[in-house]
Formats: C-alpha cells, sequence, structure tokens
C-alpha cells in the first residue's frame, strides 16, 4: 500500500508539475501577444537610435528583454522610468547605475497595446531565421547599359575614310582623262559655293539648323532648376550610410514630421543629444565633426553636462530638395497614408555617406509615378472606405494605382 501511495503521490506530483511548466510556458508565449508589424515600426521609431535586439549600443540589447523582466516592469520602465527608480525598485537603479546614469526617454503616450506590440516584435526579430535558396529560383541577370560613344568613333572614322577614298578616286578619274588634279579643301570649297546657290538645299540646311537649335533649347529649358545629383557640402559631415545604414536608424526618428506634417523637418540638435550625449566619438570622423554638435547647443562632454547661459548657435543646414512654390506636397499623406518609403523619391539614402539629390522631382516623374504606384487598399485602414466604392467601380480584383483615385487632378498638387 505504501509503494502504491507513494508512487500515486509521485504521479499526481509530476503531472501537476508538467501542467505547470505547460501552463507558465503557454503564459509566456501569450504574454507579449501583438501586431509584429505594428511593433517594428514602432520600434524603429521611437527605440531604435539606442536599442538593438542582438547586441548593446547606447542601452542594453532587447532580443530577450521579456526573458528578463515581468510585463508590469516593463509596462513601468518605459511608460516612465524615472518614477520607477524613485519608487526605490532595485532592478531600474541597478539599470541607471550600469549605464553611467543615462536617462532614457520616457514614453507616457504608448497604450499598453502599443508595448506590447513592441515586446511582441523584440520576441520575434530575436528568433533566428532560417535561410531557404531555391536551387529553382529565378536568375538575376544585370544587363549593362548599351554605350554607344565607341561606336560613334568608329562609323565617324569609316566616314573620313570614305571621304578620302572618294577625293583619291576621282583625282584618279581626273588623271586618266588629263585634267587638272584638286586638293580635298578645293573640292569643299567648290561644293559649298554650289550649294549655297541651290534654293533647296539651303532650304534643307536652314530647317535642320533650326530643328536643332529648337531641340537643344527645349532640353535646356527642360532642366531648368532640375537638380539630379546636387550635392552641397554641409556643416556637419553626417554620415546617412552609418546612422540609417550601419545603425539602421529610421529615417523619422530624426525626420519625425514626415509622419504627420507636411513638411519632413530637419532634426534640431536635441535630437543628436539623445545619442551624442553618450556617444562622443564616431568610427568615421572621430571627435572632430561629434564636436560641432556640442559647440551649437553647448554640451561640455568632459562633464557631461550642457554650459549655463551659453549662447546656442543654429547649424545651418545647406537645403537639398526644393520643389517649387507652385506646387503642394505633403510627406504625411505620401508617408502615413500611402506607406510610401523614404527611399523611393530620395534613393539610397542608407547608403549614402553625403545626401545628393537622387529623383529629378519633376511634373513628369510625379506623374508616372502616380500611373504605376498601386493602392495598397486591403491592408492600410486609411483606404478602408474608400475600398469598397473602389471595388464597385473597377471590380473585386483590379488593381488600384494613385491615378484611379484621383491622383492626376490638377488641384491635388496646384491650388
Amino acid at each position: 500500500m505504501n509503494k502504491q501511495r507513494t508512487l500515486r503521490l509521485f504521479s499526481h506530483s509530476f503531472l501537476m508539475l508538467f501542467i505547470a511548466v505547460l501552463s507558465a510556458s503557454t503564459l509566456q508565449a501569450q504574454e507579449f501577444t501583438g501586431d509584429v508589424a505594428n511593433g517594428k515600426s514602432l520600434f524603429n521609431g521611437q527605440c531604435a537610435a539606442c536599442h538593438k535586439l542582438d547586441k548593446k549600443v547606447v542601452g542594453p540589447a532587447l532580443g530577450d528583454v521579456t526573458t528578463r523582466r515581468s510585463k508590469e516592469w516593463l509596462y513601468a520602465w518605459i511608460k516612465d522610468n524615472q518614477a520607477l527608480r524613485e519608487s526605490g525598485d532595485a532592478d531600474a537603479i541597478a539599470i541607471y547605475e550600469e549605464y553611467n546614469g543615462s536617462i532614457m526617454p520616457a514614453f507616457p503616450g504608448l497604450s499598453d497595446d502599443d508595448i506590447n506590440d513592441i515586446l511582441a516584435y523584440t520576441i520575434e526579430g530575436s528568433k533566428p531565421k532560417e535561410v531557404i535558396v531555391d536551387p529553382n529560383g529565378p536568375v538575376t541577370t544585370v544587363v549593362a547599359e548599351n554605350d554607344n560613344t565607341v561606336l560613334l568613333y568608329i562609323l565617324g572614322g569609316i566616314l573620313i575614310f570614305l571621304v578620302l577614298l572618294l577625293a583619291r578616286v576621282k583625282n584618279t578619274l581626273k588623271q586618266v582623262q588629263g585634267e587638272g588634279v584638286t586638293t580635298l579643301a578645293q573640292d569643299a570649297n567648290i561644293f559649298t559655293r554650289t550649294a549655297l546657290k541651290n534654293p533647296r538645299i539651303v532650304t534643307v540646311l536652314t530647317l535642320l539648323v533650326a530643328v536643332v537649335f529648337l531641340q537643344q533649347l527645349y532640353l535646356g529649358l527642360m532642366v531648368v532648376n532640375v537638380d539630379t545629383n546636387y550635392q552641397p557640402s554641409q556643416p556637419i559631415k553626417f554620415s546617412h550610410e552609418l546612422h540609417a545604414g550601419t545603425n539602421q536608424i529610421d529615417c523619422n526618428y530624426c525626420h519625425s514630421g514626415a509622419r504627420k506634417s507636411k513638411h519632413s523637418n530637419i532634426p534640431s540638435a536635441n535630437v543628436c543629444m539623445n545619442c551624442h550625449m553618450y556617444i562622443q566619438e564616431g568610427p568615421k570622423y572621430g571627435t572632430e565633426e561629434i564636436a560641432k554638435i556640442y559647440t551649437a547647443i553647448g554640451f561640455d562632454p568632459e562633464s557631461g553636462t550642457y554650459i549655463e547661459d551659453y549662447e546656442q548657435k543654429p547649424i545651418k543646414w545647406v537645403r537639398i530638395h526644393k520643389l517649387p512654390d507652385l506646387a503642394y506636397f505633403n510627406h504625411a499623406q505620401h508617408v502615413t497614408a500611402g506607406n510610401v518609403e523614404c527611399q523611393t523619391c530620395h534613393g539610397p539614402i542608407q547608403e549614402m555617406e553625403e545626401v545628393y539629390q537622387y529623383s529629378p522631382l519633376t511634373m513628369g516623374w510625379c506623374i508616372n509615378c502616380h500611373r504605376e504606384t498601386k493602392v495598397d487598399v486591403k491592408s492600410n485602414d486609411y483606404y478602408k472606405d474608400m475600398h469598397a466604392k473602389l471595388k464597385g467601380k473597377y471590380g473585386p480584383n483590379a488593381e488600384i494605382t494613385v491615378e484611379m483615385i484621383g491622383g492626376l487632378e490638377c488641384g491635388k498638387c496646384h491650388y
């Protein structure tokens, strides 16, 4: 009996332990369920400047943060970490001291759902990615653009050779007939005088010159104020390749106005100081360029404090992209409503050491974009009400372009 009772007790204990572990695992998996896509967007906009998932930057790596901290603690820390420290929380104080008193901004505007989305992304984003190579996949072939310069030189050389050959043949025939031999210059002079006396030839030449002149005039006028590849020197050597490329800082972290404003603002020096209060030496330019930010804003890197009564100086960035006053362009309409990536207009900004104007930004360029760009009416709530109307007008499976929702109406950009 004792053996059976012991065996039964052991079985019950093992079963309860198994259920407890299973419940804990399920709870941990469900605790931070959220919208991973929204979490990624929020993470890139709010967190990525100081945190990565897999490595320590300004702050700790966040890939495993949900296994190190409780849900309630993370809510309190993210919304107001200073209040959590002042409450005497040992973990909050330890983190503050570990990172030499670096103050993390408070995010009281983030809801619990937003934080859940961010934490869900840290879980999903830190999972190892399986790379699957399809041996039958498509092969990308890079075709070099044709350069006809060499061909033109060859054709020009052949033409000159033929002219000289014909001149030689002509002189040979004249010698056979006992006539005087003329030079190439004399032949050209005779041809010119004869041609100028022929009204038909004069008319054709005049029209040809007029067409070439008008074509060049048109091409010249079409590039007035079209500043493609314009790349001015800036007062501070700011590397987008380092910040947006290597460090993967989201464009909207610095240019926050692009999400909710007509203009994509140039960030103030305070935004730079969110990171460079602690990062005082860069991998490319050392301390020289970062020191210019300190000079502008009045920051003493030795003491790590702002200088009192300092007369701050604006950083005079040189504007690169500029549309004419007659054209209206709204960044928020494209970035937030249209989900347009910055690179669509600004090119591979994450690869630019020094920014230049990538696209021509002409009216024709914008119109072509509106004609070709398809509207994401399914996963974009902005178009939710419009989607039903568009399906009724163009059919349930029609691909809707910006042109089809009024993207070519004059009043959209000129009013």
